[in-house]
């Protein structure tokens, strides 16, 4: 009798440790998971950042023409004003997209 209950008990302990076993590798692919999430939102961000830093430098391109071009060209005072106007507005433009994507990568960073 005492060999059966010993085995019992052998059995039990060999299940409860396969248990464990199985239980710590459910957790690590939850842990891994969770990781490959926030890894995926992170490259999806950065995809976004740099989308973002070239459509600045395009805009920024397109800035140092049109100053270039309007230097090069002027005449009048009236058209110099015309085209200062212009890119006062451009700047605007540039400055606006440059604090949004700084505003949205502050929040993400929050997150």
């Amino acid at each position: 009798m005492s060999y059966k209950i010993r085995r019992f008990r052998s059995i039990q302990a060999c299940r409860g440790i396969q248990t464990d076993k199985s239980w710590q590798l459910q957790q690590t692919v939850e842990i891994l998971k969770e990781q490959i999430q926030s890894l995926n939102l992170e490259l999806r961000y950065k995809s976004y950042e740099l989308e973002q830093v070239k459509q600045s430098r395009y805009t920024e391109h397109e800035l140092y023409s049109i100053i270039g071009s309007m230097l090069l060209n002027i005449d009048d005072t009236n058209e110099l004003t015309k085209n200062l106007l212009v890119c006062d507005r451009l700047i605007k433009n540039v400055l606006t997209e440059l604090l949004d994507a700084i505003n949205v990568y502050n929040s993400l960073e929050q997150e």
